[in-house]
């Protein structure tokens, strides 16, 4: 008889999010993990300095949770770096998704994790020498880490979950000069962080073009688990997105993070019932940036170097009329 070691929970919102958002985090049994002296730490998805459907966090959700967070204990925080490429400030993010306020009425920290003192981890995993920068207040002071993504694709790393939404919490606004052996490094991430609960906003899902440029649905979910590797994998599954194809859940899985095996997971309900097809749609350009995430050295050169002025203004041409217009937003916005 197989022991179910990990616990996931999924449910349809339907106006009951409070209602939901309780019934999955005492399925997940949250309360082992969040005690009264714990210090917990939130790490939402802002990859846009708004509230964007299906590419940022809710903020109506991240209160929800912060208030049921504070009922237990009495360090919470929130925190998220600077966008990456100084596309925008953490602060921006913070305003663009009322953070200052939430924070302030549920009387929670907010921090810009790319002021904070920081320092390099270095592993080995699965045979790949690998580092990471994190924030020493991560490494150091934090008991419960929550990872709150949202449900989503990614053109390069086919979703963007619990895992992938920790690679924001690498502080350097230059991260993307990082993303050689990515896989590799959001797992040394987790084995780092240790998140012990993935709550995965689904209120909204990102078809097509993600992490920032898809088409939002109303997926109308919610996802808790207890480990990052099954919540990610459920989503995946949610998705229709192969997960044998998503290389970082599976190095995840097989540095002994969690499993991929939903039939040896303790889950409330049939989630087959929730499933939905999404999209991978890459652009030209996106299979050009492929080279980014493979080679540290392009990565310099397209994107740090006397070089990135001309082939920035060359990859303009390539922009789809959705990419164009972010950037103009994002240049209207002083960023």
């Amino acid at each position: 008889m197989v022991t179910l070691m990990y616990s996931a929970f999924i449910s349809h919102i339907s106006g009951r999010l409070e209602e939901v958002l309780t019934q999955g985090l005492e399925f997940v049994n949250w309360s082992k993990n969040v005690q009264s002296g714990s210090v917990v730490f939130v790490k939402p998805n802002f990859t846009f300095p708004s509230y964007s459907k299906g590419v940022t966090t809710s903020p109506k959700l991240l209160k929800l949770l912060l208030e049921k967070l504070k009922d237990r204990s009495n360090r919470i925080i929130v925190g998220e770096s600077n966008g990456g490429n100084h596309s925008f400030t953490a602060e921006e993010a913070f305003q663009g998704h009322d953070m200052y306020k939430i924070c302030r009425d549920t009387g929670v920290e907010l921090v810009n994790l790319s002021k904070l003192p920081c320092r390099f981890v270095e592993s080995r995993i699965q045979g790949k020498k690998v580092k990471v920068q994190l924030p020493e207040l991560l490494i150091n002071d934090i008991d419960c880490f929550i990872s709150v993504p949202t449900l989503k694709v990614h053109v390069m790393t086919r979703v963007s979950l619990g895992l992938k939404n920790m690679w924001g919490c690498y502080p350097d606004t230059m991260r993307g000069l990082h993303h050689q052996n990515i896989a590799h490094k959001l797992t040394l991430l987790a084995k780092t962080l240790n998140p012990k609960l993935t709550i995965i906003d689904g209120l909204y899902g990102l078809d097509g073009h993600g992490p920032m440029f898809g088409n939002p649905v109303e997926t109308n979910l919610m996802i808790a688990s207890d480990n990052v590797v099954v919540a990610d994998t459920l989503g995946s599954q949610i998705m229709r997105q192969d997960v044998k194809k998503v290389r970082h859940i599976q190095i995840a899985e097989k540095e002994g993070i969690g499993t991929t095996e939903l039939s040896n997971v303790r889950i409330n309900t049939d989630w087959r019932q929730y499933s939905r097809t999404f999209y991978v749609r890459k652009t030209v350009l996106d299979v050009a940036s492929t080279l980014l995430f493979e080679s540290d050295v392009a990565a310099k050169l397209v994107m740090s170097s006397a070089f990135t002025p001309l082939i920035y203004k060359i990859a303009g041409t390539l922009k789809t009329p959705a990419e164009k217009a972010l950037g103009n937003e994002l240049k209207k916005r002083g960023t």
